[in-house]
């Protein structure tokens, strides 16, 4: 605990050795026999040492972004500094009365002769501290310093207390001098109380007065003190048994030999908290934590004049009565102290075993109690203050090895205190207590500001008047309103159910008839966004014009009775805001005009506390039939107004109703025609809810909506609204995504963590020069894109357009971290700050109460199955949980234990769909249902969602559970000691290793190819048997889903039927035929596993190697799970284990530890083969998603550690490439000889390097990049041949195929085409060689698509596709899709095109592959820009691409972005939209410079190159000055496309068609018609038929009579039909739909012969050749 001396001085001493270093030894040396009350009188003299510096070393700590750090090194430094003071003050024999905070009291008890000598005794002693304490550096920058007081008198011991607590204080004259000396000191002083200077040996203390005061200042002593120290220790303690005292024994107490009699009594002193410690014997440093708490100081005045006796009768009495409130209310008294001549209790809650979620309630409401208290029963007060505060403070033992205290210390602390003195009389609390209580608002009442000592800013300070403020009716409004410019995210689907509701409720109301859902259920935990989505509710309703009734309940509700049926009752009738009786009954009186109704309004008089005259017929009621009266009259009048006016009411914080207004609710839900939309908490007691709740869920009528936590790409949007930033960085969402588990209050606690600890910075955007001519381009004035939605379904308000235009100001003001607000009217972007260690990032504290709280209601032995399980992860498999579980937890005991958890809401079953609606019957339960939906023995049907029970018969049958909240999870595991976690997670590992580590249908041992030889280690001892069975592994599978493919599959035309006229049709059918025996060969009800491997067995594999401290298999376990992770096409997940892999690597190269539970002792050096395989995972990871230059360099540094390293200087390439053709040759005449499987291992993770390598160089297209290209290419295939795999070789053959496509070597492709076609036919029926057809039917598709053979790459394209669902492989079906549309669409095979769309939305929906719902978007705008119809309406597209700007997946993938943004950009400039055109276009501008030349690029700068040219038009019609300079750089343009995609003929029919509409613009009518005839003819090459028709529309266009206005494609666009209306239609007929290239009008300029815009060479060159 960081003590300074005396370490092991109580380790083995006994028990009450170590209960009585809590207590002083004022207490443990006094008489047992004395009844309590009692006042002892003595002489003594008093040290009070008050350091400063406390406070601003815990928030240092307290914002420590290093888990584990903060509580450590705090309890270290604090015991550091202050056990150097006390041992300071026991080598001088005084005596630690208490720690207060950041304060220490000592006493040396004398005889009245003895004080002058004591005193000098007792200067020294503080001489002593200020020279070797007096000031402190530490590591964080806070200086500590110490200043000291001194008193000496007559004094008094009080004990007060019950058979259960009792406490200490010490009164007299001499306490009060003491705190008034220490208040006179400053830092590094002394002062001596005016007794204490009477007293003193005045020759012997040097001093210097005091102005205007009696104390004075020591400078120093002139003699050593006479008093001996040696016989005051001797003669203590002398009634009392103790062990042989040493010479090093500093307190005499430490020594005490067993005495139960005296332990009972000490165990009165001290804490339960404490004494639980000391009982299970384990070390006090763990009670040592920041922790989310509630303080509350009680301060007592007394009149003046009492005697000793008489205060300790009040204090004892104060004492009895201020416990039994605090206990009452899940507190406790921490300690009793005199304070400014009066007495203080120091109260705590939220303690470990005692907290509460509504802790700050309860100390409110048990503040109030002792106030009361105090005031009306203890007479001989004169005031009475209470201060409260709730916020992050340290909890711990602090002090000396021999004596020390627990105690709390923070700013809320210091804040409680300065509350207590500077208000006094009243109970004051600060504003988060006021928040986190959740009480009424009229509760509290706003104090006056007050300067305070040392606190700054203290916020709004309230005085709690509990409800005695004033008298209320119907005062309960919602906490949580509709923000404007901050919508509601991720509850689209719960929205849409209670828009239906609505809709059908006024349908019904309209109709006379009641067969409508009338009440609508979200239930959900606390932080799920249930009062944001009301709020939206509320909004949407009265948007409509419909009534709302919404109110807010407290928990203090349910204890009054009809509470919120007077609420309710209240609202309806407009008297909520009423002041008086009398305005109360006039408003009444103008609602009530029936005359009968009107006999009765004295009914209304209690609940609406009004004062009707009784009727006579009620006065001679008796009370049962008046209550039975008075309900059928709030029906009666509820009623009246329900069939008046439609209303909606919302209630929030519904499990508050109280019982009589629930039985209300529900006759009122059934007797009139409303509709009641609340939100609820999870029951979790285990008696259930009211049963007239249960009566509302379980109706027929009401929807019960379980809230689920928020989908990954929605916790990135909103991460940007609550920062107000436009994006946020991959590693910020990834961090949010694992830790918040998708609940937004977790996303904003931990997002706040973040930014106030420096781990994340707000900045503006900076200006990039994006599109350097865009101000020629666009030369109006300044534009502020608002991007408006550009139809009427988007009228709606919505702020999410200011993620991609110039935000407004109040989008750009953070929602949550008002620090940043600062930022006005500015685009703004967060950045990971330096240094930034996201994985050491702790749980925030107000997160962590949260789920201490839920720990704290569970017996203990649930607590110690929840911490087992804990340790085992989010995910957790019964038999595993049964393995590592205390050997005396027997199955009947685990049963029950089980069930409590099940019902607690602490855990579910892992195999439970996700179900978003219910409707519940009478034999279902809503809360803690014990379902279980794990496929048991006896189910056949694998897929098929059974739901059971998960205890039958006392037997626990459910096999995979879950955490239903992972901070409870993460809470739990950190209570753990250090060493038991070890124990626990190597019982985890070796458990874990007896499990299947491969998939048995894909067959993959490894996912990093020969990573167990490469390394040289045994790290995984696995039985061979589990190496092909998969058995023993079932158990952590069974119930967990797999990706298959859906029910209804969606189904692609079948192509026509093949006669094997050529070597290719041959070929397909050979390719179809194998498919088929695949399929019927293989049993499909096996589904891939790899998902589930990497899932239940790598992913904990990491975690608990780590936790185990070894560093090579946490090492081989990250690489591998990150190679999972990347090859099931999760990029962000494999980002995240190789930045975690990175981190060890950087530890170990600086000689830190490889991580936290590592052994520093143990050197560990991970190997090249490793490093490399960093490099490759992330280069690859960067390559999918589009980052091509930083996947350059991360497989160069690959290569370089594989010992193959690619040449940058051009001569070393050539001389190297020469050297590889060499060797190329040399491999070729001979057979390699079969490699070691380490050399092997090395050789594939080349291969893999240099396959990307190539096409990178390719995609750069410079003469420099295609020797790279070669020269990568070559040493592929070398490394292939060296291989002496038959795969391998097979693999970078099809890579040569794709690079003599690219490289412009037509001839040799084909060689190697039909070589490969022959090769990949004889390949054997198993997963790799499927895998391997796979990639050479998809190279195939695209080197036929490049090279303009769409039919061609549509009959291998198809069967890419149907072999990738094959091979379960989400990321290759993807890109599959991606190209293949773009052929169907060319060739106008919408029916089939759409499909694959279908199954791409399908893809992306199922495996939340963000990049795959990209490229569907990109499709449907193809379609709308194209086809001349709209798959998806234009404004759904838009608002895709609209919140993609907060998905850091989406925006790194160029090649997509370049796609969405270009589409956009073009939709606006054919619609002359030119302020949305030009903020698109700057876009595009900017992602065409990153985006790689590939297939996957060149559709999105085709449609750049047409907007090109259509602003080229945009300039001849204004007459823009610059126009000449627009027609080169378009030129240009055209030329830089030629250079990049020269091999690539797909689009070459368009971009000659573009070419031709930018010479016919440029009048050069002759030259245009040339180029559009030489792309007739290429269409008709290709048998593209969409650009065919479309250049014959635009010939009439441009030559003939037809003319085609802006305004009418603006028309057509309003009109354009759906797919399901396109779908019966002739494309001819979808023409008039589709944009037309507008030909010269009237508008252009006539004379362009003095522009002189000549075309390029080439260009006239076609001309003359035709000529």
């Amino acid at each position: 605990m960081g003590w300074i001396k005396g370490d092991g001085e109580i380790e083995d001493s006994y028990k009450i050795s170590k209960i009585g270093a809590h207590v002083p030894d004022l207490v443990v040396y006094s008489t047992l026999t004395n009844d309590i009350p009692y006042a002892e009188k003595f002489h003594g003299v008093l040290l009070f040492a008050d350091v400063s510096g406390f406070t601003n070393l815990t928030e240092k700590f307290s914002l420590s972004s290093k888990k584990g750090y903060g509580a450590d090194e705090l309890t270290r430094t604090l015991n550091s500094y202050i056990g150097e003071i006390v041992s300071h003050i026991l080598d001088a024999g005084g005596d630690i009365l208490n720690y207060a905070g950041d304060a220490i009291l000592a006493l040396w008890t004398v005889e009245r002769v003895q004080l002058s000598e004591v005193i000098s005794l007792v200067v020294k002693c503080s001489l002593n501290i200020q020279d070797q304490c007096g000031v402190r550096e530490t590591e964080v920058g806070c200086q500590l310093k110490v200043k000291i007081g001194i008193s000496a008198g007559k004094l008094s011991k009080v004990i007060v207390g019950d058979e259960i607590c009792q406490y200490f204080v010490v009164i007299g004259r001499a306490v009060d001098e003491v705190r008034l000396a220490e208040g006179l000191a400053v830092a590094s002083t002394i002062i001596l109380s005016p007794n204490a200077w009477e007293l003193c040996e005045r020759d012997n203390i040097a001093i210097d007065p005091i102005e205007n005061e009696r104390a004075v200042k020591v400078r120093y002593i002139k003699r050593e003190p006479s008093f001996s120290v040696e016989k005051y220790q001797d003669s203590i303690g002398t009634s009392v048994e103790h062990e042989k005292v040493t010479g090093d024994c500093v307190r005499k107490a430490s020594r005490l030999m067993p005495n139960a009699e005296l332990e009972k009594t000490l165990r009165k002193y001290i804490m339960k908290t404490v004494l639980q410690k000391i009982d299970d014997d384990q070390p006090l440093e763990y009670l040592s934590e920041m922790r989310p708490a509630t303080i509350v100081f009680v301060n007592m005045q007394f009149k003046g004049g009492e005697s000793d006796q008489e205060q300790c009768m009040t204090i004892h009495q104060a004492a009895i009565g201020i416990g039994q409130q605090i206990v009452k209310h899940h507190g406790r008294v921490n300690k009793v102290f005199m304070f400014d001549k009066g007495c203080t209790f120091l109260c705590l809650f939220g303690l470990p075993g005692d907290k509460r979620e509504d802790e700050s309630a309860h100390a409110l409401q048990a503040a109030y109690g002792v106030h009361y208290l105090c005031q009306k029963e203890i007479r001989s007060l004169k005031t009475v203050s209470v201060g409260v505060t709730t916020g992050p403070v340290f909890c711990g033992v602090v002090g000396h090895p021999v004596r020390h205290e627990y105690t709390v210390i923070g700013r809320k602390v210091n804040l409680a205190a300065r509350l207590m003195m500077h208000y006094p009389g009243v109970v004051s609390c600060d504003s988060e207590t006021c928040y986190y209580s959740k009480l009424p608002a009229f509760y509290f009442n706003e104090l006056p500001k007050k300067a305070m000592k040392g606190v700054k800013n203290p916020g709004v300070l309230y005085q709690f008047m509990a409800n005695k403020q004033q008298i209320t009716v119907g005062k309960a409004p919602m906490s949580v309103e509709r923000e404007e410019g901050y919508p509601l995210l991720g509850r689209e689907k719960e929205i849409e159910v209670y828009s239906s509701m609505l809709k059908g409720f006024l349908e019904a109301r309209a109709a006379g008839h009641k067969n409508y859902n009338n009440v609508l259920i979200y239930e959900g935990p606390i932080g799920y966004g249930k009062s944001r989505l009301l709020a939206e509710v509320v909004y949407r309703t009265a948007k409509e014009g419909v009534r709302v009734i919404s109110f807010e309940l407290a928990k203090t509700g349910i204890k009054q009775s009809n509470y919120a049926l007077q609420t309710l009752l209240a609202i309806v009738m407009s008297v909520q805001n009423c002041k008086s009786c009398a305005e109360r009954e006039r408003v009444l009186l103008s609602k009530i005009l029936d005359p009968k109704k009107r006999q009765n309004l004295c009914l209304l008089n209690d609940i609406l506390l009004v004062k009707f005259p009784v009727s006579k017929d009620v006065s001679l009621m008796d009370s049962q039939t008046k209550n039975k009266k008075m309900r059928n009259y709030f029906l009666e009048l509820f009623c009246k107004f329900a069939e008046d006016e439609p209303c909606v009411y919302v209630l929030d914080q519904a499990h508050f109703v109280d019982r009589a207004s629930l039985t209300f609710l529900l006759e009122a839900c059934e007797r009139a025609s409303v509709l009641v939309c609340m939100a609820l908490l999870p029951h979790t007691s285990q008696g259930g809810p009211f049963p007239e709740l249960s009566r509302i869920i379980k109706d027929p009528r009401t929807l019960y909506l379980n809230l689920p936590g928020l989908e990954p790409p929605v916790i990135a949007q909103l991460a940007c609204q609550i920062l107000g930033v436009v994006r946020i960085p991959s590693e910020v969402e990834l961090f949010l995504v694992e830790r918040s588990h998708g609940v937004p209050y977790y996303c904003e606690e931990l997002l706040k963590s973040l930014y106030l600890g420096n781990l994340i910075v707000i900045e503006e955007v900076e200006e990039e020069d994006e599109a350097k001519d865009v101000d020629i381009l666009f030369p109006e004035p300044t534009l502020v894109v608002h991007c408006s939605k550009p139809s009427q379904v988007w009228q709606e308000e919505d702020a999410r357009a200011g993620a991609l235009g110039p935000p407004k100001a109040s989008m750009l003001k953070s929602r949550k971290i008002t620090t940043v607000d600062h930022f006005v009217d500015r685009a703004l972007v967060c950045f990971v700050g330096e240094a930034a260690k996201f994985h050491e990032v702790p749980i925030p504290l107000t997160l962590k109460g949260m789920a201490l709280a839920h720990l704290d209601h569970l017996q203990p032995a649930d607590q110690m199955v929840v911490k087992c399980a804990a340790i085992i992860g989010q995910t957790i498999t019964t038999q595993m949980l049964i393995n590592i579980l205390p050997e005396s937890e027997n199955p009947d005991k685990l049963n029950l234990s089980l069930t409590s958890l099940f019902k607690s809401g602490t855990f579910e079953c892992g195999s439970k769909p996700k179900q978003f609606t219910q409707q519940l019957t009478k034999e279902s339960e809503c809360w803690g249902a014990l379902n279980c939906y794990c496929v048991q023995d006896s189910q056949e049907d694998v897929r098929e969602e059974v739901s059971g029970k998960a205890s039958v018969d006392g037997v626990w049958r459910c096999r995979v559970m879950r955490f239903c909240t992972a901070l409870v999870k993460e809470t739990a595991y950190e209570l753990w000691l250090k060493e038991q976690k070890r124990d626990i997670h190597q019982k985890c590992a070796s458990y874990l290793l007896k499990q299947a580590h491969r998939c048995r249908d894909c067959g993959i041992a490894e996912f990093i190819f020969g990573h167990k030889a490469a390394i040289g280690n045994n790290l995984i001892e696995i039985h061979p048997s589990l190496l092909n069975v998969q058995e023993s592994g079932e158990a952590l599978f069974l119930g967990q889903s797999t990706l298959g493919l859906p029910k209804e599959t969606i189904q692609l035309n079948q192509v026509s039927p093949l006669h094997p006229n050529s070597e290719e049709d041959e070929f397909l059918l050979k390719l179809d035929s194998m498919v088929n025996e695949y399929n019927t060969t293989v049993d499909r009800t096996r589904k891939c596993r790899c998902a589930q491997v990497t899932e239940c067995v790598l992913c904990p594999m990491v975690r608990h190697c780590t936790g185990v401290g070894d560093v090579p298999k946490t090492f081989y376990y990250l690489l591998e799970t990150a190679a999972a992770s990347a090859y099931l096409s999760n990029n962000l997940k494999a980002l995240s284990y190789l930045n975690e892999a990175k981190i060890i690597l950087d530890n170990l190269k600086v000689g830190k530890p490889a991580f936290e539970t590592a052994d520093p002792k143990v050197k560990v050096k991970i190997n090249n083969f490793e490093r490399a395989c960093i490099f490759r995972l992330r280069g690859e990871v960067l390559y999918n998603t589009g980052q091509i230059e930083e996947a350059e360099s991360m497989f160069s540094s690959a290569l370089r550690l594989l010992n193959r390293r690619l040449p940058t200087n051009r001569v070393a390439m050539s001389l190297k490439y020469v050297c590889e053709k060499m060797k190329s040759l040399c491999y070729r005449s001979k057979n390699a000889d079969n490699p070691g499987e380490k050399k092997l291992a090395f050789l594939h993770e080349q291969i893999c390097c240099l396959s990307y390598m190539w096409q990178i160089g390719c995609m750069r297209r410079a003469p420099k990049n295609m020797l790279n290209a070669s020269l990568a290419i070559t040493m592929e295939m070398n490394s292939a041949q060296k291989s002496a795999e038959e795969n391998k070789i097979i693999f970078s053959c099809i890579d040569y195929l794709q690079y003599c496509q690219l490289s412009g070597q037509d001839d040799r492709c084909k060689i190697y085409e039909r070589m490969l076609c022959g090769t990949c036919v004889e390949l054997p029926d198993c997963m790799e060689g499927l895998i391997l057809t796979s990639y050479f039917i998809r190279a195939l598709s695209i080197v036929k698509l490049c090279s303009g053979a769409l039919h061609e790459s549509i009959q291998y394209g198809l069967r890419a596709e149907q072999i990738s669902k094959l091979t379960n492989r989400q990321g290759l079906d993807m890109l599959v899709i991606s190209v293949l549309h773009t052929p169907l669409l060319l060739t106008q095979r919408y029916e089939e095109c759409v499909q694959l769309m279908q199954s791409l939305e399908y893809l992306g929906n199922r495996t939340r592959i963000s990049t795959a719902k990209g490229w569907f978007y990109a499709g449907c705008f193809d379609f709308l820009l194209y086809s001349g119809f709209a798959f998806r309406p234009f404004e759904e597209c838009y608002t895709f691409v609209e919140e993609s700007q907060s998905d850091p997946n989406l925006v790194a993938d160029k090649s997509l972005m370049m796609n969405l943004y270009s589409a956009l950009a073009l939709w606006y400039a054919r619609l002359c939209e030119w302020e949305k055109a030009c903020f698109f276009y700057t876009k595009a501008c900017g992602v065409t410079r990153q985006a790689p030349s590939s297939i996957h690029s060149i559709n999105g700068v085709v449609m750049f190159l047409e907007c090109r040219v259509l602003l080229f038009r945009k300039a001849l019609v204004e007459h823009n000055q610059h126009i000449k300079a627009i027609y080169q750089s378009t030129q240009k343009h055209f030329t830089e496309f030629n250079r990049k995609y020269s091999t690539n003929k797909m689009y070459a029919p368009r971009v000659l068609h573009l070419r031709a509409y930018m010479y016919v613009l440029a009048g050069h009518e002759a030259l245009a018609n040339a180029i559009l005839n030489k792309a007739l003819i290429m269409c008709q090459q290709h048998g593209n038929k969409l650009e065919e028709s479309w250049i014959a529309q635009n010939q009439i266009s441009w030559f003939g009579v037809f003319r085609q206005s802006t305004s009418n494609w603006f028309a057509s666009t309003l009109t354009m039909p759906s797919w399901e209306e396109a779908r019966g239609m002739d494309p001819e007929e979808l023409a008039h739909t589709r944009y037309t290239l507008v030909g010269v009008g009237g508008e252009i300029w006539a004379d362009k012969s003095s522009l002189h815009l000549a075309p390029k060479a080439e260009d006239t060159q076609l001309l003359k050749g035709q000529g």
